[in-house]
């Protein structure tokens, strides 16, 4: 190191800075007084010397007090200093000690993305082109357009109240609290998105939004919106169309019905709004159980409820068959009733409802339990069904898929018959006859379905499939008519209809079978009269079909007019009894048949 010539600076191989001062401990005052005496008389000889100056070694141009060659600002005598190194004095710069480029909040201090605008300041300190956010919504105010008010949109705008977070400003979306839906084209508050909530059906009409029934025409102009053939003024379920299955689980006999042995023939029967529905297992036949034990009679009713009417009153009967008279078994813990009797709310029951009828509750004796369950639901969102029956001990199951407005078309058809001319059955059989349908498509594809399915089951003959699909009929439950219509009580179904209800009566599973085997090419006729079960019941009214077969025999009938010479044979719709049960009439006696052809 080397000491300018005045001992103040120091140079240390880069630059001046002040020198230490020094101080004396020991010695003679000689020696304490000769560097002195020494450094006068060097500065006499250069101040008296013509040709030395001190200047000319040691410069201080800004005169800040600081030589030139320490000065790191020689130019300017208010900075001298930069300990950083960032090119800003110690006396300007903020940060003296940290290097930083900064220039508008603050001088001299980190600045990471170089705007000016010092890191501690600068809401974004790694983007050059933002550095404020006054919402504090994390969108710079050189692109947010909405600087004053916190906000998320990003489609439309930036930074903006999005209430649904769809990413569409809430100025733009015409449904700002729901994420589904943005554009709302005729301003009737239903969105245009078809995939999101509540779709405008009609997004070009202002005053239609809706069509529930799908049937072209908005709800608004619809007189049955739902199309289940109730309309909207005395609709009480206006946009569904309400049905619900009836579950039978379990059963145990508490108290043993006969005499003889511990086992009772029990059967049990559905009434809804006082209307029968029939009876299960069906009406000739029983589950033999044994008294104590919990029994597994799963089965299952399906009613389309009546829309007119909200509170639905479902009764269940368990009944004892017996050779004389069958007993009425107690399944209410009331002591007034026998009968479990189930009040549904249609508009506001809409889950599944468990029961249990339980007859020990009371004192009336003949108890049984039963447990059921209703299960509500919308019968436009049924598509699939499942059929399941038996054929010469093969067990058979098809699934089917029927569209709703198929059923709701034929089931707003006028299903009345006119009584007022009637002497005999010919005076109305022409009516009951208009409800077989061969040539409905759904129609088509069941019957060639179900030929399919037989000959693959190696039944190939004509007589083979006939009775095939008789056993597919015959399996149907058999249900009384859910509507009382007239004197007759008669409530004729379209096939659809038995096969979307899984259930009718005896024209009805006829008015199935005849359009089954007439799609097939088959010549089938529908027939009516008066039967009887045995001889001490009273007659009463029957519907049949009968078909032709050629060199087949047993009972039937020969038919009329062109057909005088060709046998028609006798088939039970309602059941199917054994293996080639076509020409087997089943019924005590019968009287007063008419024919009628099926073309």
């Amino acid at each position: 190191m080397t000491l300018s010539d005045d001992g103040n600076w120091l140079w240390n191989g880069q630059e001046w800075v002040p020198a230490p001062k020094t101080s004396v401990r020991s010695g003679s005052v000689l020696k304490s007084i000769l560097p002195s005496l020494l450094i006068v008389a060097s500065l006499l000889f250069v101040l008296l010397s013509p040709t030395i100056s001190p200047f000319d070694n040691i410069k201080d141009s800004d005169g800040d007090g600081y030589a030139d060659d320490v000065d790191a600002f020689d130019s300017n005598p208010n900075e001298w200093m930069d300990s950083d190194k960032d090119g800003y004095g110690d006396n300007l710069d903020d940060c003296p000690n940290q290097y930083g480029v900064s220039e508008i909040d603050r001088i001299g201090c980190l600045d990471g993305d170089a705007d000016g605008y010092s890191n501690e300041n600068d809401s974004f300190p790694f983007d050059p082109s933002e550095w404020l956010d006054s919402d504090e919504d994390g969108w710079g105010d050189n692109q947010d357009d909405c600087v004053q008010e916190s906000g998320t949109s990003f489609q439309d705008q930036l930074g903006c109240l999005d209430s649904d977070n769809d990413g569409w400003s809430d100025d733009t979306d015409a449904l700002p609290f729901d994420a589904s839906q943005i554009m709302d084209t005729d301003g009737d508050g239903w969105g245009d998105n078809q995939s999101g909530n509540n779709p405008d059906a009609f997004p070009d009409d202002p005053n239609e939004w809706k069509d529930s029934d799908g049937d072209g025409f908005g709800d608004n102009e619809d007189t049955d919106d739902d199309n289940d053939g109730y309309l909207d003024d005395y609709d009480v379920n206006p946009n569904r169309d309400a049905a619900i299955f009836l579950n039978l689980s379990t059963f145990v006999v508490h108290d043993s019905m006969d005499y003889f042995d511990s086992y009772s023939e029990i059967y049990f029967c559905v009434y809804i709004n006082n209307y029968s529905q029939g009876c299960v297992p069906d009406q000739n036949s029983y589950w033999s159980l044994a008294t104590g034990q919990e029994y597994d009679i799963t089965t299952s009713f399906y009613f389309d409820l009546d829309e007119g009417i909200r509170h639905h009153y479902i009764e269940v009967e368990a009944w004892d068959s017996d050779a004389f008279t069958d007993d009425l078994m107690d399944i209410n813990g009331d002591s007034n009733s026998d009968r479990l009797v189930i009040e549904f709310d249609s508009v506001q029951q809409l889950t599944n409802l468990e029961y249990v009828g339980d007859g020990t509750q009371d004192s009336n004796g003949w108890d049984g339990e039963i447990k059921l369950s209703i299960t509500p639901f919308d019968s436009r969102n049924i598509t699939r069904f499942t059929y399941n029956w038996d054929f010469n001990d093969q067990f058979f199951e098809l699934d089917v898929d029927f569209e709703y407005y198929t059923y709701a078309y034929y089931r707003s058809l006028d299903h009345s018959i006119d009584w007022s001319g009637y002497e005999t059955y010919e005076d109305v059989i022409d009516q009951y006859a208009r409800f077989s349908t061969p040539d409905a498509p759904y129609i088509a594809q069941l019957a060639t379905t179900l030929e399919t399915m037989a000959n693959e089951a190696g039944y190939t003959s004509a007589l083979d499939v006939a009775d095939f699909i008789h056993a597919f009929v015959g399996d149907i439950q058999y249900l009384y008519d859910l509507d009382d219509t007239g004197d007759q009580s008669d409530y004729p179904k379209y096939p659809i209809e038995t096969l979307w209800e899984q259930g009718g009566d005896c024209e009805d599973a006829s008015a199935l079978y005849i359009s089954l085997v007439e799609a097939l090419d088959y010549d089938a006729a529908l027939m009516l009269g008066l039967v009887k079960a045995n001889s001490d019941e009273d007659w009463q009214g029957h519907a049949w079909p009968v078909l032709y077969l050629p060199d087949h025999s047993g009972d039937g009938w020969y038919g009329e007019d062109t057909k005088s010479s060709m046998q028609f044979y006798f088939v039970e719709s309602t059941g199917h009894y054994g293996y080639s049960s076509i020409g087997i009439n089943p019924w005590y006696d019968l009287t007063d048949e008419v024919w009628y052809d099926i073309e």
